[in-house]
């Protein structure tokens, strides 16, 4: 087996083995509707937590088969911090998880697979995502008129659109793999401000469009493109080139050569 091979299994290999070792983690759960503070109870899923900074609501280790029901969780007019964690979710006609006029929430290590959404936010803003994973969803996230939330180190695969953005500001999407999309991001209905950094765009039929000014660099990196192989001549691991995402406007200053989160195999060598 050459090495390129060997070292791409291997990845797949401990990938697949934390993923079995998280579902086997999660106990069957029934959906989940909250639409206040004072419904975060443990009829509705939360196992601790009292709701303040220091101490979030937690939902955790649940696997939930919304059975095509709008929503697998869905949460509305709260302002209390609370954590979803370790959740699996398929089947939701709406979201996965919809968040509605929510405040200071976080979800991860989250497994989104098969819903029309993964998740939801509407008019929402301080929502961490983080190291959540999204699979043939037909979106990825959806934002509506949700600012100043963050969407990192998330893996998205085989969704039609990744990650969409309408009418958003402000917010962060850093540190994610987009691979195998119709499109990879989204930012549309005038979102602006917001910050798309260090991802790695595969394999997607459009990377990204934009319709307001956003940020694709800072001063040191920007994203990484597969489609795109303009040269870097004094190897400092960033191309030459700037890469175009819309053709009169927004450009990554700095696209990176290569990404972590997409190895380039090992090169043959002699008798491998």
């Amino acid at each position: 087996m050459k090495q390129g091979a060997l070292f791409i299994c291997t990845i797949v290999f401990v990938l697949s083995l934390t993923l079995l070792t998280s579902a086997s983690d999660r106990a069957d759960y029934a959906t989940i509707a909250i639409s206040s503070d004072y419904e975060f109870t443990a009829a509705n899923g939360v196992c601790s937590g009292t709701g303040t900074f220091e101490d979030p609501y937690v939902i955790k280790d649940l696997r939930i088969d919304a059975g095509y029901s709008r929503y697998g969780i869905y949460i509305h007019g709260t302002t209390r911090p609370f954590v979803i964690r370790n959740v699996e979710i398929s089947g939701a006609s709406m979201a996965g998880i919809g968040l509605s006029y929510v405040r200071n929430a976080t979800i991860e290590d989250c497994l989104f697979v098969a819903n029309w959404t993964g998740i939801t936010l509407n008019f929402s803003t301080f929502v961490r995502i983080s190291q959540c994973a999204f699979e043939r969803n037909t979106d990825g996230i959806h934002f509506f008129f949700s600012d100043e939330d963050q969407i990192l180190e998330s893996t998205f695969f085989r969704n039609d659109t990744a990650v969409w953005l309408d009418a958003s500001d402000q917010n962060e999407i850093w540190d994610n793999l987009l691979e195998g999309s119709q499109m990879g991001a989204y930012l549309n209905l005038g979102s602006t401000g917001n910050s798309i950094l260090r991802n790695a765009f595969v394999d997607n039929l459009h990377n990204a469009f934009c319709d307001e000014p956003n940020v694709w660099n800072d001063d040191t990196s920007g994203n990484y493109w597969s489609d795109f192989d303009a040269v870097d001549t004094d190897g400092d691991g960033i191309r030459n080139t700037p890469y175009p995402i819309k053709q009169d406007g927004d450009q990554d200053l700095r696209p990176l050569v290569s990404h972590k989160l997409h190895p380039v195999p090992a090169a043959a060598t002699c008798g491998s």
